[in-house]
């Protein structure tokens, strides 16, 4: 990984898609961890994409109650059939939110 900086702004480039979505679930399961030593519980929105395929499946891996996350996803298409495979929520599902135990997961209506 090559960390440019340039005053408050730092740029973090990584050779692969793998170590950036590793990166990105270490980041963010610590802040998740850091809030739930405050908190009940914890609200977070993912996106859906295949941009974010190696982010999921790194988080996957990483130590944080998720019985105490609440899950929502981020858009969804408008009109389009709830069990569609195209859809956002069934995207996140699919690859994250079926394979954790999560407190809540919800769900937007297109």
């Amino acid at each position: 990984m090559k960390i440019i900086k340039k005053d408050a702004l730092e740029v973090r480039i990584f050779d692969g898609r793998p170590d950036m979505g590793r990166a990105a679930a270490e980041t963010i399961s610590a802040r998740i961890n850091e809030l739930l030593e405050r908190k009940s519980y914890v609200n977070v929105i993912f996106a859906s994409a295949p941009s974010q395929n190696e982010f999921l499946a790194a988080l996957l891996q990483m130590p944080v109650a998720w019985d105490r996350v609440n899950a929502f996803h981020m858009d969804e298409y408008i009109g389009l059939d709830e069990a569609a495979p195209q859809g956002f929520g069934n995207f996140l599902k699919e690859r994250f939110f079926s394979r954790v135990k999560l407190r809540q997961a919800y769900y937007m209506n297109g």
